[in-house]
């Protein structure tokens, strides 16, 4: 609903307006970092899932070759199949790391998983967890809307703009603050009416696709239907065959994408812009990217006094 007024009513427009590049790409360099760092986690075993189970793959049969944990295995692998694949136009990395995680999956999987793959027609319901009762609306509100809303304004709407026109000269302009507030908005009404969870485009998700050869809208179009045909087919089975995908094939995706991201802070000339995304950075990692973001636009503002020197 808050983006459906911010972008019905224009104000997400004059918010983009005031917002300098250095913070953007404060934006875009702490969230690359923190894919990142993601990334490195999902190769090493180190993310929470991993560590609740105990165990670097959990839906692997196989945690280790003689000393070599599977995962550092995996991934250097699919690492450097996706430094010599980046810029192939015949073979995508990314379906080649994907594709060759799957066929891991396959050969190293839990028979559990293989055996949940069961065809068939579902269909989405309408509102199957019902309407929320005030209390659980209140506390959405304040706990998950009010505290995702600065990082929703400044990832997935200010930096995902900016980059589309960076990615796309040309037709890059049509991606604008309004069409990807209201575009979010829709999907996201949408996505309430049958249970889905909250949604954002992102600015990591364009980076990602970018950078594994995509360049036009056809390659949202092709996953989209991809995901649309396995839902209608598999419906909640679709775990099974999400479970085949090692955990360190996701960091591999999660790396590139992320550096790829990062790197945009290269367009910065002087010390006091290349200083603000650095505080952003810092902010983020010791709290988060919403506060990393408004304390960015902070001293942003503050460095743009002539008294003030870096």
């Amino acid at each position: 609903m808050f983006l459906l007024i911010l972008g019905t009513s224009g104000l997400i427009t004059s918010i983009g307006k005031i917002i300098r590049k250095p913070v953007v790409r404060g934006v875009q360099l702490a969230t690359g970092l923190m894919l990142v760092m993601q990334g490195v986690k999902l190769m090493a075993g180190t993310s929470p899932m991993q560590l609740i189970q105990h165990m670097a793959e959990p839906n692997m049969t196989v945690q280790a070759i003689g000393p070599i944990q599977l995962s550092w295995l995996i991934g250097g692998l699919l690492g450097l199949l996706a430094l010599l694949l980046l810029d192939n136009k015949h073979l995508p990395a990314a379906l080649i790391v994907v594709a060759t995680g799957i066929g891991i999956g396959l050969l190293f999987g839990v028979p559990e998983n293989l055996e949940r793959i069961q065809p068939g027609l579902f269909l989405p319901a309408l509102l199957p967890y019902g309407l929320p009762t005030m209390d659980e609306f209140t506390i959405a509100l304040i706990v998950l809307v009010l505290s995702q809303l600065p990082m929703t304004v400044g990832n997935a709407i200010i930096s995902n703009a900016d980059l589309a026109g960076q990615y796309f000269p040309e037709t890059g302009k049509r991606v604008t603050y309004r069409s990807l507030c209201l575009s979010m908005a829709l999907a996201n009404i949408g996505s309430f009416l049958i249970g889905g969870i909250p949604m954002c485009h992102g600015a990591g998700g364009l980076a990602s696709l970018y950078r594994f050869g995509a360049r036009t809208a056809g390659s949202n179009l092709i996953i989209g239907g991809l995901f649309l045909g396995l839902v209608f087919l598999l419906g909640p089975n679709i775990v099974a065959i999400i479970n085949l995908i090692p955990f360190s094939a996701l960091g591999v995706l999660l790396i590139f994408a992320g550096l790829q991201l990062a790197l945009t802070l290269l367009d910065l000339q002087s010390r006091k812009e290349m200083v603000v995304p650095i505080m952003i950075v810092g902010i983020t990692l010791a709290s988060n990217l919403a506060a990393g973001f408004m304390l960015g636009i902070l001293f942003d503002t503050l460095l743009r006094w002539d008294k003030i020197n870096i």
